[in-house]
């Protein structure tokens, strides 16, 4: 017996009509008419009276609902226990802190991944303390994360180190410069990254450090956004510089040390330590 035809059967049950309950199941009625009548000979007995006003369900169709539902919600729950074990066999988790997915080798951590089946394949970003924090509690096997890791229990890697920019338009007296320092720009308006993000405290650190708190007129997602605000003069971006000078914004240093660090984080007494330690090899 076809499981699907379980299916076909609630549909007509419950709209008591074949044309509006073909329509949901995507079929002639002339089909799901045939369907129910292959049904009803394979039970050997009937599961509507056929009437004008549509088909109404005899006592052994009502049952056969009844037990239909049953069934329904046991596949349903073996299905996400097949998941689960799945999931159990694929341990490995890796997370990314908010920003991180733009300056890894995307390629070769999907390469590894595939290479590797004990681990999850998904690409989710959160922030940067909960990556760090899911790390050291276990939940995750590997994290992307911004910064070194303060704990001492957290085995860290540097990935990827970008210069921290500032982006100038054309017309501005910063412009042509080659290097900016952080005082120089107390007065302007400043577009950030988001306040979840490292680089967007980073800042205002070292804003803070310099006697005063920046102008900040807008929090966006993505670096791109920070470049298109920075071209249309609304104000001058702070962002890892990960897009190319134009004819009208460049990327100017910051001076001081401020960059914007991806690290590899592990637990070293982890279940999956060498599995970690591989992936930091194979990326680097």
């Amino acid at each position: 017996m076809n499981t699907k035809n379980f299916k076909c059967f609630q549909v007509l049950y419950e709209e008591k009509n074949l044309v509006p309950a073909a329509k949901k199941l995507f079929m002639s009625p002339q089909g799901l008419g045939k369907l129910i009548k292959n049904l009803e000979d394979e039970l050997d007995t009937p599961l509507f009276i056929r009437t004008k006003d549509g088909f109404l369900p005899t006592d052994a169709g009502i049952l056969f609902y009844e037990k239909c539902l049953e069934l329904e919600k046991s596949f349903r729950d073996l299905m996400i226990n097949l998941e689960n074990v799945r999931n159990r066999e694929k341990r490995f988790q890796i997370g990314f802190a908010s920003g991180s997915i733009r300056v890894i080798d995307i390629n070769k951590i999907q390469k590894f991944m595939d290479e590797n089946p004990a681990i999850v394949g998904a690409w989710y970003e959160q922030d940067n303390a909960m990556v760090k924090d899911r790390v050291l509690n276990g939940e995750l096997g590997f994290g992307f994360a911004i910064g070194a890791p303060e704990d001492d229990r957290l085995k860290g890697e540097l990935i990827k180190s970008e210069d921290m920019v500032l982006y100038v338009y054309r017309g501005h007296p910063l412009f042509d410069r080659e290097e900016i320092s952080v005082e120089e720009i107390k007065g302007d308006k400043i577009i950030s990254m988001a306040s979840r993000y490292r680089i967007h405290q980073d800042f205002l650190t070292a804003c803070h450090m310099n006697g005063f708190h920046p102008n900040i007129v807008g929090n966006v997602n993505e670096g791109f956004s920070i470049f298109r605000l920075v071209e249309n003069r609304v104000g001058l971006g702070v962002s890892p510089k990960i897009l190319p000078d134009t004819d009208d914004v460049r990327a100017v240093k910051l001076k001081g040390e401020y960059s914007w660090d991806v690290y590899g984080i592990y637990r070293e007494d982890g279940a999956d330590v060498e599995l970690a330690k591989k992936l930091i090899a194979f990326i680097k």
